[in-house]
């Protein structure tokens, strides 16, 4: 990899790794001194700072290790210690940007590169790394076997599914479980394990619940002339696209004062659909991660009503 020449290099931002170690500090050493004077409130900063410490190692191992080197044959991408490999232009299928709003309101841009045989390999870029990405898309575009036409784009397959980012945010949930379940039993004081059931409690295990059905079995998988459905382990079927009479992306309101700066506005994005005999289904996706794929399937179910 050394004795490559790369035209761009991306790597990880140390800002993230700087915020946590100083709130990492600050929280730290309230915990000690709170310890130090008997006061009861250490467990609650201690809960957060092991939190904080958590994420100090994993933006410090991104920073360490994350990178993505694009040069005039092929590009580097790695994420851990021992697994970067280079890739050839020519493996590549197809390769897309997907730009939206998250949750929170901030704009995301999120590179995709289909090789196949592996997963998708996906990763955020900002501003300062366009050129690289567009660079990038161009070659994979304009390499010696991807002169493809547009009949061709046309006939790409494209999935949604819950895997992305699905085993983090489970850890996460799981990581929320478990402080939760620590201050309802330090407040409450409950006998047992009645402290399980403390509405708290009851949402994070929900939450958790909710993040491995759709990690397990949410799938959308897009064809050329129809597309598989799936949100749980029992709803799964393929419609053609002529079956379905009409769609539309909704863009879901939800304000939550505890949410966003200053409790601004979240948006939750859906795609709904409805098929010839009436049913109406729906599936929500995130517009930075998924955007790309759900207006590809607007399209092509629109493209066939109008041939209709």
């Amino acid at each position: 990899m050394e004795d490559k020449q790369w035209k761009y290099k991306i790597r990880a931002n140390k800002l993230p790794v700087i915020l946590t170690l100083l709130m990492f500090a600050v929280f730290g050493g309230l915990t000690a001194w709170l310890h130090s004077t008997n006061n009861g409130a250490f467990i609650f900063t201690g809960l957060f700072s092991a939190i904080l410490l958590a994420l100090v190692i994993a933006t410090s191992h991104r920073l360490a290790f994350y990178k993505v080197l694009v040069g005039k044959d092929g590009f580097y991408y790695q994420t851990g210690p021992s697994n970067g490999k280079f890739y050839n232009y020519a493996e590549v299928e197809k390769a897309w940007v997907n730009s939206g709003e998250a949750q929170n309101r901030a704009q995301q841009d999120f590179c995709n590169v289909e090789i196949p045989g592996i997963p998708v390999i996906r990763f955020q870029f900002f501003y300062a790394d366009e050129k690289a990405v567009n660079y990038l898309i161009k070659k994979i575009e304009t390499s010696a076997c991807k002169e493809i036409p547009e009949d061709r784009k046309e006939k790409a397959e494209y999935l949604i599914d819950g895997k992305v980012f699905g085993k983090t945010r489970i850890v996460l949930a799981i990581v929320l479980l478990i402080v939760v379940t620590i201050i309802d039993a330090v407040i409450i004081k409950a006998d047992g394990y009645a402290y399980l059931l403390v509405p708290g409690t009851v949402l994070a295990v929900v939450a958790i619940w909710l993040l491995i059905v759709r990690y397990l079995y949410f799938k959308i998988q897009i064809g050329e002339n129809g597309f598989y459905y799936r949100t749980n382990p029992f709803n799964g079927q393929h419609y053609e696209y002529s079956e379905i009479t009409n769609c539309r992306e909704i863009k879901k309101v939800i304000r939550h004062r505890a949410v966003g700066r200053n409790g601004e506005t979240v948006y939750y994005f859906y795609f709904e659909f409805t098929d010839v005999r009436g049913k109406t289904q729906k599936f929500q996706f995130e517009k930075p991660i998924h955007g790309y794929e759900v207006d590809v399937l607007k399209e092509r179910i629109e493209s066939t009503q109008n041939l209709k």
